[in-house]
């Protein structure tokens, strides 16, 4: 594998502590990571591993992913400072995958455009956003998509909007084992002042009721049922519950955070501890939110019983 990643010209390290890549600062190494500058490398990445059946995770900011404390056997592709221009194409603005969301919303901002600020408050790359179709405070991605353009090994095609399948925290894009590539907003013109105001309050509240000065990879489980899971967590008591250097945020009961040397382990102890008091207390089963990076699915092997 390192000789086709050498004559191939592909930017790879070895060994990588995923820890380093992701916002929960958890994880043992990577084999194997890669960052590839365009599209053509991202599906001669993609055919190499697919033909020699060698696992590969693709991760953006490293938000919404709890990473194992083993570490990742496989290749880890991510998509980021080589592709995170950000620009203007046929009246749509456009980024590249590697683009943070928060940058997308200040270029926007700058250029008049209004529609993209809560990404201001979104802590991740923008494949990951649309792969998610991320959202906060009542907006989401699926709002402003115009439409994505994702590669596999057979190259780069391009969704438009209905053919994105954006559903709560959902995008086709989970299942059809694309890479996204690049996301075409259609935003609306709006006075610079008003978008940056409308920043702001964004902001001022995540600060307010989110734990953003610990490391977290947002939010742990979906809303079931129409009751936030965050309340929910809450109302069974386990607010402050900690696990090793890991806590259930007193901010947000749907943020776990590292508070110092937290390992997936803790996390995962932390998970359980919610679905299970969550399905006693209230006969609602939480579905996790985020994404495990690791060879086996720990997160699917809790011990409370729930189906992605």
């Amino acid at each position: 594998m390192r000789e086709f990643f050498l004559n191939s010209g592909i930017y790879f390290e070895e060994n990588v502590p995923l820890k380093k890549l992701t916002t929960f600062g958890t994880g043992g190494p990577a084999r194997y990571v890669v960052q590839p500058k365009d599209e053509r490398e991202i599906s001669a990445v993609l055919t190499y591993l697919k033909q020699n059946d060698v696992p590969y995770f693709c991760l953006g900011g490293g938000s919404n992913v709890l990473a194992s404390d083993d570490g990742f056997s496989g290749v880890v592709i991510v998509v980021g400072r080589f592709m995170s221009q950000i620009f203007f194409e046929n009246g749509l603005l456009v980024a590249q995958a590697g683009a943070k969301a928060c940058q997308v919303a200040h270029f926007a901002c700058i250029n008049g455009l209004s529609g993209a600020e809560f990404l201001a408050g979104i802590p991740a790359c923008m494949g990951g956003a649309a792969y998610m179709n991320a959202g906060c405070f009542d907006r989401e991605m699926s709002d402003v998509v115009a439409g994505v353009k994702a590669a596999d090994e057979n190259g780069e095609k391009e969704f438009g909007h209905a053919r994105c399948g954006f559903a709560y925290r959902k995008s086709v894009f989970q299942s059809n084992g694309m890479i996204v590539t690049r996301v075409l907003l259609a935003l609306k013109p709006e006075e610079p002042e008003k978008i940056r105001a409308a920043m702001k309050e964004i902001l001022e509240k995540k600060k307010l009721t989110q734990p953003l000065e610990y490391p977290s990879a947002g939010s742990i489980f979906r809303a079931e049922g129409g009751a936030p899971a965050g309340l929910l967590i809450d109302r069974a008591g386990l607010k402050g519950l900690r696990a090793g250097g890991a806590e259930i945020s007193l901010k947000h009961a749907n943020f776990i955070v590292n508070k110092g040397g937290a390992t997936a382990k803790d996390i995962l102890e932390l998970m359980d501890a919610a679905g299970s008091a969550v399905k006693r207390k209230f006969g609602v089963v939480l579905r996790p939110e985020i994404k495990y990076l690791g060879d086996t699915d720990d997160i699917g092997r809790l011990s409370y019983s729930f189906t992605l």
